[in-house]
């Protein structure tokens, strides 16, 4: 019997912020069904609402960058944020998989060949690896966009309840 590799994650910061306002409790989920999930130190400093505790306690595995790293997101002047440009290194090196909302990140991801996701995919992916009920994950992905519609666009929200089955908003 085949086993499937689950992949590591990493989030950005409104990844983690939309999860939090939503329900924290996803991201057991997510680590359990999906992949485990890893949150750089200087992405976790810029999230007022959560703390190292709350990441133990819910599975996300901190990552303190390696000097070189932090050289690195420092002496890029782009679009990125230092948090961005992190989490598109760290990603980069170890084969994880970013979970952004962020166009230019999710851009300069797919520029570097680095496996990006949206936040509300990663949802979906949740329903599929049966993780979550379709109709909660359905109010999930409304909640998140009612909460984050800057960034949750109709267009993404449609996208996903097509993969999941359901009808347009």
């Amino acid at each position: 019997m085949g086993t499937s590799k689950k992949p590591f994650l990493i989030l950005d910061a409104n990844i983690l912020i939309d999860l939090y306002n939503f329900d924290w409790a996803l991201v057991k989920l997510i680590s359990a069904h999906v992949g485990q999930i890893h949150l750089a130190t200087p992405v976790l400093s810029e999230v007022d609402e959560i703390d190292e505790g709350d990441c133990t306690k819910f599975g996300i595995v901190l990552v303190e960058p390696e000097l070189d790293h932090v050289i690195s997101a420092s002496q890029d002047k782009g679009p990125l944020s230092f948090q961005d440009r992190l989490c598109l290194i760290l990603a980069k090196e170890y084969g994880w998989t970013c979970v952004s909302n962020d166009k230019p990140l999710r851009q300069k991801c797919r520029n570097e060949e680095v496996p990006v996701i949206w936040g509300i995919e990663l949802i979906c992916i949740l329903v599929e690896a049966g993780g979550l009920p379709v109709e909660q994950a359905k109010d999930i992905i409304k909640g998140i966009q009612e909460s984050n519609p800057k960034y949750i666009t109709n267009s993404i929200v449609n996208k996903a309840f097509r993969r999941l089955g359901l009808d347009d908003l």
